[in-house]
């Protein structure tokens, strides 16, 4: 009976193990892939940023909005310091989004060509953009519902929470359901 209870105890044991060191192994992976992916964001914002620098060279070289083109290089000197994290980013995002949209209203109807081909240029720049920020939020959200596993609880107690990057009302809902503490 003895010998039974602790055969029970040591396969309970190993079993626990087993799974700490399963459970580490996904999260050095899954840090790796968040780490990875917001290097691709990175990337995908510095394409941004050299888009939105050709538009307001564009609109100033045509003479559209002089006082938004100035706003919007403000707008991209915050964003430029704020790549350190994601929070910071996405509201200086918010802050260039918000330019963006006064100079929208203000552009004729009939715009330079050399303006169009820079709004193409920065529409292509913003879907990547967007996609990755998903990628990333995705990632973000697979490890905080993996912190919550008991294996994991053990493991993350010295680990920072990776931090969203909110891009959307939609993923905001689904960050602010899933991790009240967003």
């Amino acid at each position: 009976m003895v010998g039974t209870i602790l055969a029970v105890l040591a396969l309970l044991v190993v079993i626990g193990l087993a799974s700490l060191v399963r459970a580490k192994r996904i999260l050095t992976r899954l840090d790796q892939e968040i780490a990875k992916s917001w290097q691709e964001v990175l990337s995908a914002l510095n394409a941004r940023i050299e888009a939105l620098e050709e538009l307001a060279l564009a609109l100033r070289s045509a003479g559209y909005v002089p006082e938004g083109v100035g706003k919007l290089r403000e707008a991209l000197d915050l964003l430029r310091k704020s790549t350190d994290d994601p929070r910071s980013l996405a509201e200086a995002d918010e802050r260039v989004e918000a330019v963006l949209r006064g100079i929208y209203r203000a552009l004729p109807r009939e715009r330079d060509e050399r303006v169009r081909q820079a709004q193409n240029r920065l529409a292509a720049a913003d879907e990547e953009l967007d996609i990755l920020k998903h990628r990333y939020n995705e990632l973000v959200l697979n490890w905080r519902e993996l912190a919550c596993g008991l294996a994991y609880r053990v493991l993350l107690p010295r680990r920072k929470a990776p931090e969203p990057l909110v891009v959307s009302d939609k993923e905001e809902e689904l960050f602010r359901r899933y991790l009240p503490n967003v």
